[in-house]
């Protein structure tokens, strides 16, 4: 069977009777070409481009643009399971189409041994015009080096940097957290870490442990209240024998109150209340931070705090077209977004 031929800009020009470069500039416009088209040319070649069939020769057109069309999408963790906030990539993922660029997903294998000896493959054969990475742990300090040598446009999303990256006021989110109970009259009120087995200390987590850990301390010192912080240690985020110890229980059951470090440990300790007959939120108030999946399938409306997760994707994104462009130098200015605390029936 004799192969289709593909349909070329060559073609399409031919049967709209419009030069070549007419074609590209209807079919892909730049705002710094010299060609100006009637509206009703343009429309005419997308109508025969999409008789014919033309699918765009992403390899042709690098060439002719020195540009990939394609910003890298990086979850800097391993495992195939996450409990990502999925709106980052949505935000990232609009921002490019909107630029008429692809957006790659790239991910680690469920296990490493040496993250170094991976990075080649995920990145230098990947034709990458910039790369956007999702940070959750110190992954993305070990990887930032070899990054930065390969001169690849870089933004950090949920990552605190001076320069080129967009994260949450986590502590601001807290201390509104922790003043909604004070305002609605808890007095014991803890602030909940997690701490998973094996894992890093909490002051070598992700800055938002110790971030929002820091927002409660503030919001209690300035009530005049006592700060009680305690850690939970399971044996992961999610999972059918994710359990609390009897003891972190006991330690939680003597508040009114509690702020969990994300909604899935809030969702966590909302079961164990439950199995102790504890009414929420008569007995025991919880609320949780992120907002994402985990508080919108709660068995109630939680209270919690949520991250503008979209919102931030697509600014990462239009940062990164920002230094593809040349727009900027290689540092822009971090981005820092607010969260909102969205009050539900758990509080």
């Amino acid at each position: 069977m004799t192969p289709t031929r593909r349909t070329t800009i060559k073609d399409i020009a031919l049967a709209a009777g419009v030069s070549t470069a007419a074609v590209s500039h209807a079919l892909r416009p730049r705002p710094d070409s010299n060609i100006k088209l009637q509206a009703g040319t343009v429309e005419r070649v997308k109508a025969v481009a999409q008789r014919l069939h033309y699918q765009a020769h992403s390899g042709a057109r690098s060439i002719r643009s020195n540009s990939f069309d394609n910003i890298g999408y990086f979850v800097a963790k391993t495992g195939m399971f996450t409990n990502t906030p999925y709106g980052y990539m949505a935000g990232v993922h609009d921002i490019a189409e909107e630029h008429g660029s692809r957006m790659t997903l790239i991910r680690l294998p469920r296990t490493i041994d040496d993250i170094s000896t991976a990075m080649p493959s995920v990145f230098s054969e990947r034709n990458l015009d910039a790369l956007v990475i999702e940070s959750y742990s110190e992954m993305a300090y070990q990887i930032y080096e070899r990054i930065q040598a390969s001169r690849m446009p870089v933004i950090f999303i949920n990552d605190r940097h001076e320069n080129n990256s967009v994260y949450v006021d986590d502590e601001w989110g807290s201390i509104e957290a922790t003043r909604h109970l004070i305002d609605k009259g808890y007095q014991r009120i803890a602030f909940l870490h997690r701490r998973i087995a094996g894992g890093p200390p909490i002051g070598k987590m992700h800055h938002s442990a110790v971030d929002r850990e820091a927002g409660y301390r503030k919001a209690m010192r300035k009530a005049g209240r006592k700060a009680v912080c305690h850690t939970v240690q399971t044996t992961d985020v999610v999972g059918l024998d994710v359990e609390l110890s009897p003891k972190d229980w006991a330690l939680i059951a003597q508040h009114d109150a509690v702020i969990a470090y994300d909604d899935d440990l809030a969702n966590l300790v909302a079961r164990n209340a439950y199995d102790h007959r504890l009414r929420i939120p008569a007995d025991l108030a919880i609320a949780g931070f992120n907002g994402d999946y985990a508080s919108l399938s709660a068995w109630q409306r939680l209270t919690t705090v949520r991250v503008p997760s979209y919102e931030m994707g697509r600014k990462a994104a239009e940062m990164a077209f920002q230094l593809v462009a040349g727009a900027a130098d290689t540092a822009l200015p971090s981005s820092v977004h607010r969260p909102t605390l969205l009050i539900g029936q758990t509080t």
